[in-house]
């Protein structure tokens, strides 16, 4: 329990916190189902070639979750979390100035390379921080958070590419990522300083 924060005040707050991130997570990989038809329009490509944004974060985000693992195992789970979240801002800004189809497929495969660390990664670090008694709870509360983000990344994708257009979905994710990031990132420095 090495990255144990110490006190069920501090447990709460940044489990809180990384619920944030994984609803951050979580909604990135549905963000693009609804807004493929506009996606399809922007570049003049096909159905087919346009869903290639969702296949490319998929396949990123399965296989960097395998080199998360020993990361956060060396350098601190929930500190790797906040910087993968703020990593997270990269691939989204460059998905919304994509100015061709493959940059954004290339920008949502560096989005899924940064999401992937943020639910293994948080779950790791509730199983090690968490007494074993209260962790069924704990998790419960902290997968909401990523429950969440799959119903709120198709609403953001749908709802935002309809009103305005698909790119500020991108924006608007990005500033979720920051909010959140900067957050995590304080209270590591929280704990540090404990």
């Amino acid at each position: 329990m090495n990255d144990n924060f110490g006190g069920n005040s501090r447990i709460n707050r940044s489990v809180v916190l990384l619920s944030c991130a994984a609803f951050g997570s979580a909604a990135a990989i549905r963000i693009c189902d609804p807004m493929l038809p506009q996606i399809v329009e922007s570049f003049g490509t096909t159905t087919g070639q346009a869903a290639n944004t969702i296949t490319s974060f998929a396949i990123a985000y399965g296989l960097f979750q395998l080199m998360y693992g020993p990361l956060g195992d060396r350098y601190n789970k929930y500190k790797m979390i906040a910087w993968a979240t703020l990593a997270c801002i990269i691939g989204n800004v460059s998905a919304a100035f994509s100015f061709s189809l493959g940059w954004l497929v290339f920008s949502r495969a560096v989005a899924g390379t940064t999401a992937a660390g943020i639910i293994p990664m948080s779950m790791a670090w509730i199983g090690d921080s968490v007494p074993y008694e209260q962790r069924q709870a704990i998790l419960a509360r902290y997968m909401s958070g990523s429950i969440f983000g799959l119903i709120g990344g198709q609403i953001l994708g749908g709802f935002v590419a309809d009103l305005f257009n698909w790119r500020w979905s991108f924006i608007i994710l990005s500033a979720v990522y920051l909010v959140v990031g900067i957050m995590l990132y304080f209270e590591t420095k929280r704990k540090d300083s404990a």
